[in-house]
């Protein structure tokens, strides 16, 4: 499995999503990043190719569960931003090409609400060359309480270009882990634990994202419950098709092999409590395992990256489906998933060794913290990651607290 890694990462403010602003702040990204500003994808976008955007849409509305309504904004990616970057993709295209623009959002996600909402599917008519949003979900959730009861799910095309299955093998980090207490999206758990039994470890792309020749993801800077964060390698469960390949938690304690709920008397006060949150603590040790599994199979094909972080609006707290707005005034930039990731959850505020998928890679491909290249407001940081700062100081639920930052230099 072969990957590049580049560690040049660019931080640029903008104080709102007005399109001065989002269009100025990448433009110190792409100059600090070494483009030209005036055309910056020439090097990386070729007349002819197939550019996939993914930003995060994982809902359309808030959950009833919320205990807040914030602005939307701070859950999925803002169209100014897609817009921006989708201006500098048809510019590169020279008029041969196509854009796509889709996700895979959550299952009970509407997705004809979401395009209202965003305004986003005016961009089919903007350039010289064909620009196409897609719903890639093959199976949707008319109603919430319906979740879980693959039965009940309303059946639709999904991804025009259909899917392309990847098996890991023993390259997957779920091999050798005990399957039989797998739980992914649907209660029926026959099918997550037959693709993650011994050698075969499956996870099935939509193929318009996976055979396209350039990848450019537009993540949320975004707190999560289960994993800490969720950036561009997190937000990869939005270019799975088979949902239930996602492995989330083992069911149960950590006395019955399970990581659903942290001890015992979580179990219990879940069992009369109207909303639970199966998985969502630091001592899930599989859903990091299947969030890793994501990115080395991304890796299995090559293809070029690009990624802007929208952390204009970010989401702090409980996310991803309930977070509170976060004027992060940001946006993030650079050319590996990995690299980017890892700067941003620093600016965050969090500790990148503590996110057990960022950790496992930065073991994996030997990074040295000070390898990074890290440009703010186009000026180069001598030491970003030994700062003691927290930087923008994300707001946790309090068992996830243990990532962030101590005061003392990294």
């Amino acid at each position: 499995m072969k990957t590049v890694l580049s560690p040049l990462v660019a931080i640029a403010t903008a104080d709102s999503y007005r399109p001065q602003q989002v269009n100025a702040a990448l433009d110190v990204i792409m100059t600090s990043l070494g483009l030209d500003p005036e055309n910056p994808f020439k090097g990386i976008v070729q007349p002819g190719m197939r550019v996939f955007i993914k930003p995060n849409w994982v809902a359309s509305r808030w959950r009833e569960s919320c205990p807040h309504r914030d602005d939307l904004y701070c859950v999925i990616t803002h169209p100014a931003v897609i817009e921006a970057v989708a201006d500098r993709v048809a510019k590169a295209l020279q008029g041969k090409g196509e854009i796509i623009i889709a996700d895979n959002p959550s299952i009970d996600a509407d997705f004809e609400e979401l395009m209202q909402f965003t305004g986003i599917r005016r961009l089919q008519d903007k350039y010289s060359v064909p620009c196409k949003i897609y719903d890639l979900r093959p199976l949707v959730c008319k109603d919430l309480k319906d979740y879980g009861q693959r039965d009940k799910m309303t059946r639709q095309s999904g991804d025009p270009l259909g899917e392309v299955q990847v098996n890991l093998g023993r390259e997957s980090l779920l091999y050798q882990v005990d399957s039989k207490l797998f739980r992914g999206v649907f209660n029926e758990r026959e099918e997550t634990v037959a693709a993650h039994t011994g050698d075969t470890q499956l996870y099935t792309f939509a193929r318009s994202l996976y055979d396209a020749d350039v990848y450019i993801s537009i993540p949320k800077l975004k707190t999560h419950q289960k994993v800490g964060a969720t950036l561009n390698l997190k937000g990869l469960v939005g270019s799975i098709t088979q949902k239930n390949q996602l492995v989330h938690w083992r069911i149960g304690t950590p006395e019955t092999g399970g990581d659903e709920y942290p001890d015992r008397k979580s179990y219990e006060a879940a069992q009369h409590a109207k909303v639970t949150h199966r998985g969502a603590h630091p001592c899930n040790d599989t859903i990091w395992r299947m969030v890793a599994d994501l990115y080395q199979s991304l890796l299995t094909k090559e293809r070029r990256y690009f990624t802007i972080v929208d952390g204009i609006m970010a989401g702090e707290g409980h996310g991803p489906f309930c977070p509170t707005s976060k004027h992060a005034n940001t946006l993030i930039g650079g050319f590996d998933l990995l690299y980017t990731d890892i700067v941003a959850v620093r600016y965050m505020g969090f500790d990148p060794r503590k996110i057990k998928y960022l950790n496992f890679f930065i073991d994996k491909y030997a990074l040295g913290l000070d390898q990074f290249k890290v440009y703010v407001e186009g000026v180069l940081q001598d030491d970003f990651f030994g700062s003691p700062s927290r930087y923008k100081d994300f707001l946790l639920p309090e068992a996830w607290n243990i990532i962030k930052v101590k005061s003392e230099i990294l």
